[in-house]
């Protein structure tokens, strides 16, 4: 009889605690999500400490921590799949004890991970230690096409060889040097038993010696005094208690006096490297080896513009020569294929294409997004540190050639003279030898290429589309089109100051164009049915200031 009164009461405990489940459904909802609520809490101020240590001092989690997290996911997953609990749902007095059973149980589990929580949340004991020095890397893209491997490559070997101590990379601006040198860092940061330390200074943000001087000895663990001249003892002294080292210099514009910063150049295996737009900076700096970086090939240029874009899966039969196109328009420039496969990723619509298409041709971007922010925003710095507005006006007159011409230098030096560009006191031979030394100056800082032993020049595409934009209001350039007849007489407004249409099919050149500050306009190469043009006799009424016609 006793026991059976046992199990009776048993029996009636089991239904009470069920009841209670059905009965207190609510209650144990609202404290679950209240003590989940405190969870999340710990779990942002947690999440903050560890971020704190990772960024500042690569440190790592404990493994209780990371465990302490997954559980915490593992919680969140199961009071999703809880439900959402409607009306009707509870209705059904089984669902209702069941859902209410699983609260409970998730409850205790909460409160569970709280406790463990606080103990996290009051200590500093939550990292193991530091993460390997590779933390260090910067964060670097993949090279494209094997003439940048080949680079790579080739400056790589400089840090071989114990005759070079002084490296320069030149290239124009877009064109992948620092992605080149990113890459060898992180590379010479695994060679622990070659270099003692590896730096890298990004110079184009540091114009103030004192701030270059801070920058480097940050790195180098040492303190610097208030004084410019004890900085740079103090500099070189702690860089020569190293048994070697290597300092990369990235965008450099100007030539930096290595003695003054405290930057030892005497030898003991340790290399100096920078990279710079101008070729004129190797020169001033004394480098050992200078090292040009062209391009991209059409093969490996049409290769990183295809996966810009989304692959050429995505690439239809219909579009794919214009594709094409629109890749060769951006002559083998890393930053406009990026730029532009980007604009255009995933497009499918043959008119956006050809819009593209004709965008680059005419040298207007903007309707290709970040075009103008990236791509003529990094070659325009180009422009704006050459040294004069001379030089200036002289590297814009060489956007009035078409796409690709070659330009005869002592023709265009003529046109420079003509324009009086070049304002130098004396004879012509002394004008003409100042027109060479604004080339020298244009190709050292790599805005125009010389070709074919330096009897012709020639713009990269880009850059003369970088030099239409500047002059838009000013010139008017229409060469190498295939025109078939002359702009309209609307076209030809006071403003302009230089036109070229040569290279072009126009018959004739008709009306009287209303252009009173026109000083240039090539007519040249203009050839229907292999006869020249023809101009009528009131076209040049209005042109009183014209110099080079």
């Amino acid at each position: 009889m006793e026991i059976v009164r046992e199990l009776l009461s048993c029996a009636w405990q089991q239904i009470c605690q069920q009841l209670n489940y059905i009965r207190e459904h609510e209650e144990n909802d609202q404290t679950m999500q209240r003590e989940l609520d405190f969870l999340r809490s710990q779990e942002k101020d947690i999440s903050a400490k560890l971020n704190a240590g990772n960024l500042r001092h690569g440190k790592r989690p404990r493994e209780e921590v990371t465990n302490w997290l997954k559980n915490l996911e593992e919680i969140e997953s199961d009071v999703n799949s809880l439900g959402s609990g409607d009306a009707q749902f509870w209705l059904n007095y089984y669902s209702r004890l069941k859902r209410s059973k699983n609260t409970v149980q998730i409850l205790h589990r909460v409160r569970d991970l709280q406790a463990r929580g606080n103990s996290f949340t009051q200590s500093e004991d939550i990292f193991i230690d530091s993460l390997p020095e590779t933390s260090s890397s910067l964060p670097a893209t993949t090279l494209h096409g094997t003439s940048a491997e080949r680079k790579k490559e080739e400056i790589l070997k400089c840090f071989m060889d114990p005759e070079i101590g002084k490296i320069g990379v030149y290239g124009m601006g877009g064109v992948g040097k620092t992605t080149i040198m990113r890459q060898i860092y992180n590379q010479l940061k695994e060679m622990e038993d070659d270099f003692d330390i590896v730096m890298w200074v990004t110079v184009s943000s540091v114009s103030q010696l004192a701030k270059l001087q801070g920058t480097i000895a940050e790195q180098l663990g040492c303190p610097l005094s208030s004084d410019e001249t004890r900085r740079a003892m103090e500099l070189y002294a702690a860089l020569r208690r190293r048994r070697n080292f290597v300092i990369i210099l990235d965008d450099i514009w100007d030539g930096v006096s290595l003695q003054t910063v405290g930057i030892p150049e005497d030898g003991n295996g340790s290399k100096i490297v920078w990279t710079t737009r101008s070729k004129a900076v190797c020169h001033s700096m004394d480098c050992n080896r200078e090292i040009e970086v062209g391009g991209l090939t059409p093969e490996e240029a049409w290769s990183l513009f295809k996966e810009k874009v989304g692959g050429e899966d995505i690439i239809s039969p219909e579009i794919k020569p214009i594709a094409k196109q629109v890749a060769r328009e951006c002559r083998g420039l890393p930053l406009a294929l990026i730029t532009v496969g980007r604009a255009l990723r995933k497009e499918n619509q043959l008119p956006v294409w050809r819009n593209a298409l004709q965008e680059l041709k005419t040298s207007s971007i903007d309707q290709i997004k970040d075009m103008a922010k990236y791509v003529f925003g990094s070659l325009k710095f180009s422009y704006d540190r050459l040294s004069s507005d001379r030089i200036r006006a002289c590297f814009l007159y060489c956007a009035l050639f078409p796409e690709d011409h070659q330009i005869l230098v002592y023709k265009l030096i003529e046109y420079w003279m003509a324009e009086g560009l070049i304002d130098e006191e004396g004879s012509i031979q002394t004008e003409k030898d100042k027109g060479h030394a604004y080339l020298k100056e244009l190709k050292d800082a790599c805005m125009i290429e010389s070709i074919n032993n330096d009897k012709y020049v020639r713009m990269h595409d880009l850059i003369r589309d970088l030099a239409i934009n500047i002059t838009r209001e000013q010139f008017m350039v229409k060469a190498g089109l295939q025109l078939k007849e002359s702009p309209k007489e609307e076209e030809w407004v006071e403003s302009l100051q230089r036109v070229s249409l040569m290279g072009n099919d126009i018959e004739a050149f008709k009306g009287q164009p209303n252009c009173p500050r026109l000083s240039t306009l090539l007519l040249n190469n203009n050839y229907i049915y292999g006869k020249r043009s023809t101009l009528s006799d009131t076209f040049f009424k209005h042109m009183h200031n014209l110099k080079v016609p």
